[in-house]
């Protein structure tokens, strides 16, 4: 055999055995696929859902609200950025806002007795059980 054609089988059988430790790895995902999930985020899923009635804008009022008064803060005393707190809502009810500046002009635009129609909605679920227990 010509030295050339060794070569080429040395080339052959590696890559045989590149084909072979693929397998094996493809055969280990089948047999323990927990082991090789991608974790892209350490921190366990929220436990909490929003129901079907709630829309996104709903919360971005919220978020929106929370940013303009500057009421939320970074670790570092800093003014939160809008997408900073767009996140911790989106991992809080594990959602996903999108283009959280988008939507944040989309609330911002409303008409104006729609603007703040879901953080009306909540004032008014707090004034009424302040009255249930007597405190109005």
């Amino acid at each position: 055999m010509s030295r050339g054609k060794n070569a080429l089988l040395l080339l052959v059988d590696e890559a045989i055995e590149v084909i072979n430790t693929e397998i094996r790895i493809l055969n280990m995902r089948i047999k323990y696929p927990i082991q090789f999930q991608n974790r892209k985020n350490s921190f366990p899923l929220s436990p909490l859902y929003l129901t079907d009635e709630t829309n996104l804008v709903e919360i971005m009022e919220m978020v929106s609200g929370l940013f303009l008064s500057k009421r939320v803060v970074t670790h570092n005393g800093t003014e939160s950025p809008l997408t900073e707190i767009g996140r911790a809502f989106e991992y809080l009810f594990n959602i996903k806002l999108g283009d959280i500046h988008k939507k944040h002009d989309n609330v911002i635009c409303r008409k104006a007795n729609k603007r703040t129609e879901f953080l009306d909605i909540l004032r008014k679920a707090i004034i009424e059980e302040s009255k249930k227990k007597g405190y109005l």
